[in-house]
């Protein structure tokens, strides 16, 4: 049980150092992979907008150049 949670804060701390980019493009992923219910796609979606628009504003801060 303690190894088990000692790799999930490796895990954890491995992620937080991902680039933006590729942590909402992979939100975004699960996102639109995920059968979601008709009750929770309301939040969904407004989410969904969230991740697009944050996707966006990376793209014109020029991460890339």
């Amino acid at each position: 049980m303690r190894a088990e949670d000692e790799m999930n804060k490796e895990r954890d701390t491995d992620e937080r150092l991902w680039h933006p980019w590729l942590r909402i493009n992979r939100v975004l992923r699960v996102m639109l992979h995920e059968p979601w219910s008709a009750g929770a796609w309301p939040q969904v979606k407004a989410e969904l907008v969230k991740a697009l628009a944050l996707r966006s504003e990376i793209r014109r801060a020029g991460w890339f150049n």
